[in-house]
């Protein structure tokens, strides 16, 4: 059984959110979480209701067997969401594109969300484009193996092929007169690069042997390298380095550019993740995720 909970509110993106969740859930393995928290000026907690309500409906008219229950929870947007997601084993938002300024200007929630929660985030963008290909997973030895696990089980799940992704560059220094790149030593970043994506290949095999595993070096940021890898993609998997909410304000970071610029959702696993368990079980009718 996976448990999901799901972010609510008044946007497009939380529409967006419910409705791919549909897609992807499994009403004889799945249980969903519809979470609502009340803005703290101009909100009463009735139109929070009747949101949950509205989303509860949407579930079962896709999925009339899926089991779903509500939450209206307070204490500020941010840390209701935290809360209320705390206790399933993914958390799903609606990730604001269109208006991004006004999200700059509430506070950013999807970051501090994806910055602070313990449980995977998916963030599924409110212009999303719908289309059945692979899992693309970023590899990272940093913060690799929790996500590895993820995006294995998903494509799993999914009978998606997963393509594993990794971004290289070579290492660069400011200068008061600019920046020095490191080119001479290109042959030995990109062995390196090679020599993870082969471990992580032979991760999945062992784990999924029945998933259809590509592996692709690429030279350049990773933000850039995933964004373009995503333009395919049901789902990007993406690792979370920091474990601070100090240090994961994601400014800069490839989860934000992700969340920003994908048109697919996104799946940012934070580090010392628990297995992601009976998510591996394949679907036996789902439907394409895009």
């Amino acid at each position: 059984m996976t448990r999901y909970t799901v972010a609510v509110d008044d946007s497009d993106a939380a529409q967006a959110a419910v409705e791919w969740l549909t897609g992807v859930v499994d009403p004889g393995l799945d249980v969903v979480k519809a979470v609502s928290v009340p803005e703290l000026v101009g909100d009463l907690p009735s139109r929070a209701e009747h949101r949950l309500l509205e989303a509860r409906a949407v579930l079962l008219h896709h999925q009339p067997r899926l089991r779903v229950t509500t939450d209206l929870v307070d204490g500020g947007t941010v840390r209701g969401l935290l809360r209320g997601g705390a206790t399933g084993d993914v958390l799903v938002i609606g990730g604001r594109q269109r208006r991004r300024l006004l999200a700059a200007v509430r506070g950013r929630v999807a970051e501090r969300v994806v910055a602070e929660a313990t449980t995977p985030v998916i963030v599924v963008p409110e212009e999303r484009v719908e289309h059945g290909g692979p899992v693309v997973l970023g590899v990272d030895s940093r913060s690799g193996a929790a996500a590895l696990a993820y995006a294995g089980a998903l494509a799993a799940r999914w009978h998606r092929e997963l393509v594993l992704v990794r971004a290289w560059q070579s290492p660069s220094t400011t200068t008061p007169f600019g920046a020095v790149y490191f080119e001479g030593d290109l042959s030995t970043w990109e062995r390196t690069a090679d020599l993870q994506l082969e471990a992580a290949l032979h991760a999945v095999d062992a784990a999924h042997p029945d998933v259809a595993v590509l592996g692709r070096p690429r030279r350049g940021s990773a933000g850039h390298v995933l964004l373009h890898e995503s333009a395919s993609a049901s789902l990007v998997v993406v690792g979370r380095r920091h474990r601070s909410a100090v240090a994961g304000l994601l400014s800069g970071s490839v989860g934000e550019t992700l969340m920003h610029e994908a048109h697919v959702p996104v799946l940012i696993v934070p580090p010392r993740t628990m297995s992601p368990g009976d998510l591996s079980r394949p679907t036996p009718h789902a439907r394409d995720t895009g």
